[in-house]
C-alpha cells in the first residue's frame, strides 16, 4: 500500500481535488474539515502525510499550519500545503511555520504524486536510521564520538559562477559549470544547487538536467548529497526530477530567502543522516555483523525485529518475517569442504541484499538460517517476495573458488506476517515461531518451496 494520507480541506469545492487523484493512485485516504477535527482522525487514522487545502489568506493559513503542528500526532509528519499562495514571500513564511511544500492549485496528478513520494521517502529514511540508533542503544553500543563539524561544501552547477539568487547560501559555494565527476576533487559537497532556469535559458534542452541528477546519483562519492534544483516556473519535468533523485525544488521566481531556507533545511537532513550513519558504524563490525556474510547477526536482529513490530503496532501497518534455509547444506560442507560452504553463505547474502530494499532486515541468524523482515508489507506481497528470492537462488548456480564448475543451491523458506494485538517483544517472538513452522513445512514437503503460516495476523 503506497500509504495513508490526511486532507484536512477547508475548501468549500471540489475544483482540483486531490483527494479523488490519490485514491486513484493507491493511497488511502481521509479528509478532516479543519484541524479541530483532524485530532481524532490522527489519533485513530495515523497518516502517513497531512495536505493542507486552503485558499485562505497568509495570516489564516499560518494559523492553520502552527495548529497542526502542535498536534502530538502531526508534529513530524510531511506537510503538503494546496492553495493560492504562490508569492516568494508567501511561500519562504509557510516553509519556516512547517510546511514542506508549497504547492499551487489545481495541482497535476504527476507532480503530487511525485513529491508526495518524496516527502515519504525522505521520512522513511530518516524513521529506519532513528529506529536502528534505537536499536544500537538498547544493545549497550557507545555513540560515535562527536567530531569537529566543518562548513558545509555547496557545489552550484550552472553557467554563472555567482547568481543572484545564491547570495543567502551558507558558506562559499563553489561553482561547477558541469556535474560533479569524481570523489578526488577537493573537499565533499553536502549540497549541489542545479540551476535548471538558468541552463534552460543559455540553450540546454530538458534533458541534460537529468543527465547531471542521475549522473549525481550514481556515483559513490556524491549519492549521499543532498540535490536541490531551481527550475522555470511552471516546469514540465518536476515530477520527473523528482522520482529521479532530486531531493527539492525551488522555482526560478523565488528569492534568496526561499533559496536559502531550502538548502538549510537539506543540508541539515543530510547531517542528521550522516550522523546517524556514522553511529551505525561505529562498534557494529564486531558486536553485531556477522562476519563470514557482512549481514546483521541474531542478536542484534532480534532486538531490531522487536522495534519494527512497534513501529509496525503503532502505526497499524502490516509486517512481514521470512526464515530461509539452504537445502542440504551438510552435503555441500560434506561433498566440497567447510571452504565451499562458506562460500555458498557468502554468495548467498549477496543475492539476499541484492533483492531487498534498503528498509528490509536481512541477518544471519544460525548456520545455514536467515531472516528477512520486511516492514509495510503484507501477505501476498511477502509471498511474492519470498518466490523471487527462491528463484534467484535456484536459477543462477554458485561459482565456488575451492571446487571446479559451478554448483546448484536451493532455499526453503517460511512466511508470516502481522503484527497481531500482542506487545512487541512477545509478537517478534511469535512471528518468528511462525515463520519457523512454515520453514518447517517447507522442507517437509520436499525443500526448494515457500511456504506461508497458516496462523497469520
Amino acid at each position: 500500500m503506497p500509504g495513508r494520507i490526511l486532507i484536512i480541506d477547508r475548501i468549500a469545492t471540489a475544483e482540483g481535488d486531490e483527494g479523488d487523484l490519490l485514491t486513484a493512485a493507491g493511497y488511502e485516504v481521509r479528509r478532516s474539515a479543519d484541524e479541530v477535527s483532524a485530532r481524532a482522525d490522527l489519533h485513530d487514522f495515523v497518516p502517513d502525510l497531512l495536505l493542507l487545502r486552503d485558499d485562505g489568506a497568509l495570516a489564516c493559513v499560518l494559523k492553520q499550519v502552527t495548529a497542526l503542528r502542535a498536534r502530538p500526532g502531526a508534529a513530524g509528519l510531511p506537510l503538503i500545503h494546496a492553495g493560492r499562495l504562490e508569492a516568494s514571500e508567501a511561500r519562504i513564511a509557510l516553509l519556516r511555520a512547517g510546511v514542506d511544500e508549497v504547492a499551487r492549485r489545481p495541482l497535476g496528478a504527476a507532480l503530487l504524486q511525485a513529491r508526495i513520494r518524496n516527502l515519504l521517502r525522505a521520512r522513511d529514511t530518516a524513521a529506519e536510521l532513528s529506529l536502528r540508533q534505537a536499536t544500537h542503544r538498547a544493545l549497550g553500543f557507545a555513540e560515535a564520538p562527536a567530531g569537529f563539524v566543518p562548513a558545509p561544501g555547496i557545489a552550484l552547477i550552472g553557467p554563472e559562477a555567482a547568481p543572484p539568487w545564491a547570495t543567502g547560501l551558507p558558506g562559499r559555494p563553489r561553482h561547477r559549470p558541469q556535474a560533479h565527476r569524481s570523489g578526488g576533487e577537493g573537499p565533499s559537497v553536502d549540497l549541489f544547487v542545479i540551476d535548471a532556469a538558468a541552463l534552460r535559458a543559455a540553450g540546454e534542452p530538458p534533458e541534460a538536467v537529468f543527465r547531471i541528477v542521475s549522473d549525481l546519483r550514481s556515483r559513490s562519492a556524491t549519492r549521499r548529497a543532498a540535490l536541490l534544483v531551481r527550475l522555470p516556473d511552471g516546469a514540465r519535468e518536476a515530477a520527473l526530477l523528482l522520482d529521479l533523485g532530486a531531493d527539492d525544488l525551488v522555482p526560478a521566481s523565488a528569492g534568496p530567502e526561499e533559496v536559502a531556507h531550502r538548502a538549510r533545511r537539506l543540508i541539515a537532513l543530510k547531517a542528521q543522516a550522516d550522523q546517524l550513519r556514522a553511529a551505525e558504524r561505529f562498534g557494529l563490525e564486531a558486536a553485531a555483523i556477522d562476519e563470514l556474510t557482512g549481514l546483521w547477526n541474531r542478536r542484534y536482529a532480534l532486538n531490531h525485529l522487536t522495534r519494527m513490530v512497534e513501529v509496525a503496532q503503532r502505526g497499524r501497518r502490516p509486517l512481514a518475517v521470512l526464515l530461509l534455509d539452504i537445502d542440504h547444506f551438510k552435503v555441500v560442507n560434506d561433498r566440497h569442504g567447510h571452504a565451499a560452504g562458506d562460500q555458498v553463505l557468502a554468495l548467498l547474502a549477496e543475492r539476499l541484499r541484492d533483492g531487498l530494499r534498503p528498509a528490509d532486515l536481512v541477518a544471519r541468524i544460525g548456520g545455514e538460517e536467515f531472516l528477512v523482515a520486511m516492514p509495510d508489507t503484507r501477505l501476498e506481497a511477502a509471498r511474492r517476495a519470498a518466490e523471487r528470492l527462491r528463484r534467484s537462488v535456484r536459477d543462477a548456480s554458485f561459482e565456488l573458488s575451492e571446487t571446479p564448475g559451478r554448483h546448484r543451491v536451493t532455499v526453503s523458506v517460511g512466511v508470516a506476517t502481522g503484527p497481531g494485538p500482542g506487545l512487541s517483544e512477545a509478537e517478534a517472538r511469535s512471528l518468528m515461531r511462525n515463520a519457523d513452522k512454515a520453514l518447517y513445512a517447507a522442507k517437509a514437503a520436499g525443500r526448494n518451496r515457500v511456504t506461508v503460516a497458516l496462523s497469520v495476523a
